[in-house]
């Protein structure tokens, strides 16, 4: 779901209804190589690059998860220009 934040953003919400995350792990999701899969099952880089996309882009990113509540994103961008 996009739309436009009342602040001239553009807001971009992707939620799901699984296990959520701990906080012990919130604070390290979106640290490069940082994973909670098994050994060969993935590199850690997916958050990390989203987050870096996302601040390269000037936009902003936010979780909120809870331990068997799921998890929020929520991403902020600014408009684009006018062509």
């Amino acid at each position: 779901m996009a739309r436009r934040h009342r602040e001239s953003l553009v807001e971009l919400t992707v939620e799901d209804t699984g296990v959520g995350i701990s906080p012990d792990l919130q604070s390290r999701i979106f640290e490069p190589f940082f994973t909670t899969k098994a050994p060969g099952r993935g590199t850690g880089l997916g958050l990390a690059s989203v987050q870096q996309t996302v601040r390269q882009l000037g936009g902003t990113l936010f979780l909120a998860s809870a331990p068997g509540q799921g998890t929020t994103f929520t991403l902020r961008f600014p408009p684009a220009p006018d062509p």
